[in-house]
């Protein structure tokens, strides 16, 4: 009896304080969002690449393909005219080209998509790269990286080729997942954040998981702030991560002066 009255003493405070937490929500004026910036989130996004970083990244593409084939034609002519020395040099200087993919395909996409059409071979590769996905995650503490690779291209290939269907805020959120796992976390906010510009109802955490990485690994907590906004009014399912999130927000604005009721 006395350890079942001490496990109610234990248990009592901690709903007491989640009820305060949650009332604060509802009260405290750090809670609520600002229209512009929830719109900026929505409509935009933070450290989205701009247009003028996508058409630099599109010339230079064009330029690197041209000075490419421009080096193959140089090998075919010193391999006709038997140059031996010549070959050698623009055969080396062709493999020591490194390329960069400086955009990803949820980057270069715009926001305003909108994930409605059914359609069945998109869903064929989602079901594909998910499957990938969860095999690699199979051990649960050692991924296999090489199927996360393979899944992310299965999500990625999705939306560069499916920029309607209803899979795409699920595949921007699973990337967004692998790309936090390699911990390229500013390609991973990006995603997270357009899994729910392109599904405003998506089932994922897309809002928490994207304040998290501004927050915590990006350090622009202002960005972060209005996201975790974000997830406290719209992912209230999610009972932890909002949790998580209604504390970040009291800590990120403690300094605040509370707004006359």
């Amino acid at each position: 009896m006395s350890r079942i009255v001490s496990m109610a003493a234990v248990i009592l405070p901690v709903v007491f304080i989640a009820g305060c937490i949650e009332q604060t929500a509802k009260d405290d004026p750090r809670f609520r969002l600002d229209p512009a910036e929830a719109a900026i989130a929505v409509d935009e996004g933070f450290i989205v690449p701009g247009a003028a970083e996508i058409d630099l990244v599109e010339q230079m593409a064009v330029h690197r393909s041209d000075y490419r084939a421009a080096l193959a034609k140089l090998v075919d002519h010193y391999t006709t005219s038997g140059d031996a020395t010549k070959l050698q040099w623009a055969r080396r200087e062709m493999d020591s080209l490194v390329q960069y993919r400086y955009l990803m395909p949820a980057e270069a996409t715009q926001a305003a998509l909108a994930a409605t059409d059914s359609i069945e071979e998109a869903d064929v590769l989602f079901d594909e790269a998910k499957q990938l996905y969860w095999e690699a995650k199979k051990l649960l503490v050692i991924a296999d990286e090489d199927k996360l690779r393979m899944a992310l291209s299965g999500f990625n290939k999705l939306i560069t080729n499916y920029p309607t269907s209803d899979k795409i805020d699920d595949a921007a959120y699973r990337a967004g997942q692998i790309y936090e796992h390699f911990k390229d976390y500013q390609i991973a906010a990006v995603y997270y954040q357009r899994a729910f510009q392109w599904d405003e109802n998506t089932p994922y955490p897309a809002r928490f998981k994207a304040a998290y990485v501004l927050d915590k690994h990006l350090h622009m907590r202002k960005q972060a702030l209005t996201i975790y906004r974000l997830a406290v009014e719209r992912e209230s399912r999610y009972e932890g991560n909002t949790e998580f999130a209604r504390k970040r927000i009291m800590d990120m604005t403690k300094t605040e002066a509370k707004a006359p009721e």
